[in-house]
């Protein structure tokens, strides 16, 4: 097949283009213009904030898979910040949608996360089935049902839309797991708030073979991207110091969360979505990495090359 990828030079991109190549397949890597990165065979340019992608140019391309979007993490969400992450998002998917619907491309994939479902607390977040979750409260959640409405325009001309709804994807070269080391290598790791809150992992060469899953299925809507058991943040502490040897002692309460990273606090760092894959499960999806040790195991022993850089 011959795969269009936009986000490809990220995390989960660079991870997916891999797997793609390795199996046959012909990637063809969207690149913003003004990025610097020179054409090549393999790469076409676009401008997904101005005049996005003629249609044409997707001739011949059999699916097109959209990783777009500014990381959520990392900083304050001031009002600029906030507007990046819309705008990082839904300029690049809309243009996708258009460009899929008037070639006629006949599948998308377009990214979205597990934010869909805010503060969900002890409810098991589903994304298939007559008692689907719903999407949930605050900025997060009004973001990704935004984003996944952007491609209604590849609906409505026929394509097989899928909302990609990822967990935090483990990996030693970006992402979550980068960062948390940082804190546990100084012996300040530890539990976050009451810690009885879910946090939906993935290991990252699952999550790239999930994606090629739901490319080759005829899964549409919405597709958790996470593993099959999510872990409480304390329990998910406890296991990344035991695989850092390091020890995680303490708690930081809510309002020094809240002090300190502002807003993302909430929707981010306590908010409990415990999202498990049934689309993915009930269509025969296997996960080489479905228990967190043996994720985090994988996520840290992994060569550093296979894992591409951090980005959007």
């Amino acid at each position: 097949m011959r795969i269009a990828i936009a986000g490809s030079s990220g995390l989960i991109g660079t991870a997916v283009a891999e797997a793609l190549t390795a199996r046959g397949d012909t990637v063809v890597r969207l690149i913003r213009e003004g990025s610097g990165i020179p054409p090549a065979p393999g790469r076409l340019a676009w401008d997904p904030d101005g005049a996005g992608i003629a249609p044409s140019a997707l001739a011949g391309v059999d699916a097109v898979i959209d990783l777009c979007g500014s990381p959520i993490a990392g900083r304050r969400w001031t009002g600029a910040v906030k507007q990046e992450l819309r705008d990082s998002r839904l300029h690049p998917t809309l243009a996708l949608a258009d460009a899929v619907a008037g070639e006629g491309v006949p599948v998308l994939l377009n990214a979205s996360a597990v934010g869909f479902y805010g503060n969900a607390g002890e409810s098991v977040c589903v994304d298939a089935g007559a008692d689907a979750t719903a999407v949930g409260d605050g900025f997060l959640a009004d973001l990704c049902a935004e984003w996944e409405s952007a491609t209604g325009a590849a609906s409505a001309a026929g394509a097989r839309v899928a909302h990609l709804r990822f967990g935090h994807v483990l990996s030693a070269a970006g992402g979550l797991l980068p960062i948390m080391k940082r804190v546990y290598q100084f012996a300040l790791g530890g539990r976050l708030g009451s810690g009885h809150q879910y946090l939906p992992w993935i290991e990252r060469s699952d999550a790239a073979r999930a994606v090629l899953h739901v490319l080759d299925s005829q899964l549409s809507g919405a597709v958790n991207i996470t593993g099959p058991d999510p872990a409480r943040q304390a329990a998910f502490s406890e296991a990344l110091a035991r695989r850092l040897g390091r020890p995680a002692p303490w708690v930081v309460p809510k309002s020094v969360l809240r002090l300190v990273v502002g807003e993302i606090a909430d929707e981010g760092l306590l908010a409990s979505q415990r999202a498990v894959p049934r689309a993915l499960r009930d269509d025969g999806f296997l996960f080489a990495y479905p228990g967190l040790d043996a994720a985090l195991a994988a996520a840290f022993d992994a060569p550093f090359g296979a894992h591409g850089a951090a980005g959007a």
